[in-house]
C-alpha cells in the first residue's frame, strides 16, 4: 500500500469551445505537475455535452492523443474526464487512464447512461480495473455511481481506487426538487461515502463548475467534487460549484484496516449471488 497525491479539477466548461477548454486544461496540468501524481477532470469537459451537436464527437482520437502528449510532457498520470467518441458502431462516452509515459492503461465506456444520453449514445459493456503503482484503479462515469452492481464487479476484481468523472446538476432530480432543492447534492455526497464503506475503496469524484449553457436547459452544475475513504468519509470535499483545483494526499493503508474491520472482500468471495 502506498501514499500518493491526486489533483481534482472542478473545471468550468466553455460549451462547444474545445480549443479553449484544452488550453485551460493544460494550465491546470502544468500547475499540478511535480505536486500531484494523478490529475482528474470532469465528464464531458472538453466540449460540454454534445446532444444535438454530434459533429463535436471525436472520431480521430485527437483529444486522447492530446492528453497522452501532456502526460509525457508534464510527467503526470491523467484521467481526462470523459470524451464523446465516435467509431463504426456509434457514439460512446469514454474515459481513459493515461500514465505519465503517455501509455493508455485503461479505456472505459460508460455503462449506465443518464436517460437523455440514451437518445444518441451506446452503452459500454466492460468494467475497468487495472494495475498501477498506486494500486488497482477502476474508472466509472457519473450515473454509474448510482448502481451498486458496477462497484461489486470492480471490487471482485480487487479494485482499490475508483475514479468517477461526472457532469451532475442541481436540476437532475427534476420533479424531486419540490421535496428538496439540494436533493442531488445529498445524493452525490451519500453515494460517494456509501460506496467507499460498502466496497472498501477510495473514491475520487470530479464534477464541473459553473452554470451550463445548453439548449432547453437552465440550471447550475453541482460541484461537490470530493475524495472519500473508509472510516473517515469525505476527507476533502468542495461544497460549492466554483472552478478550483485541489490536491489531496491519499494513503491506501486505510483499505487494509477496512478489510480487517469489516471483511467485506472476504465475504464477497464466498457469496453465490
Amino acid at each position: 500500500m502506498v501514499k500518493f497525491k491526486v489533483a481534482v479539477v472542478q473545471f468550468e466548461i466553455i460549451q462547444f469551445k474545445p480549443e479553449e477548454n484544452l488550453k485551460k486544461a493544460e494550465n491546470f496540468i502544468r500547475q499540478a505537475s511535480g505536486k500531484a501524481d494523478i490529475i482528474v477532470f470532469p465528464e464531458d469537459f472538453v466540449t460540454g455535452p454534445i446532444a444535438g451537436r454530434l459533429e463535436f464527437a471525436d472520431s480521430e482520437n485527437k483529444y486522447r492523443k492530446f492528453f497522452q502528449s501532456l502526460a509525457k510532457k508534464y510527467k503526470i498520470d491523467i484521467v481526462p474526464g470523459s470524451i464523446i467518441e465516435k467509431d463504426k458502431l456509434g457514439f460512446y462516452n469514454t474515459s481513459y487512464y493515461i500514465c505519465s509515459s503517455g501509455k493508455i492503461k485503461s479505456r472505459y465506456r460508460k455503462i449506465n447512461l443518464w436517460h437523455p444520453e440514451k437518445q444518441y449514445l451506446n452503452p459500454g459493456n466492460e468494467v475497468s480495473v487495472f494495475n498501477t503503482k498506486f494500486g488497482k484503479i477502476g474508472l466509472i462515469i457519473c450515473w454509474d455511481l448510482i448502481f451498486p452492481e458496477i462497484f461489486r464487479r470492480t471490487a471482485k476484481k480487487g479494485v482499490n481506487i475508483v475514479i468517477c468523472p461526472s457532469y451532475w446538476t442541481f436540476e437532475d432530480a427534476s420533479v424531486g426538487l419540490k421535496y428538496d432543492k439540494d436533493s442531488d447534492a445529498k445524493l452525490v455526497d451519500a453515494m460517494c461515502v456509501g460506496r467507499v464503506f460498502e466496497n472498501e475503496i477510495i473514491m475520487v469524484y470530479c464534477n464541473p463548475a459553473g452554470n451550463p449553457i445548453l439548449p432547453k436547459f437552465k440550471g447550475k452544475l453541482l460541484g461537490h467534487s470530493q475524495i472519500a475513504v473508509p472510516f473517515r468519509g469525505a476527507i476533502k470535499k468542495l461544497d460549492h460549484n466554483k472552478e478550483v483545483m485541489f490536491i489531496q494526499e491519499i494513503d491506501t493503508d486505510i483499505l487494509k484496516d477496512a478489510e480487517r474491520a469489516y471483511k467485506i472482500r472476504e465475504d464477497l468471495k464466498k457469496r453465490v449471488f
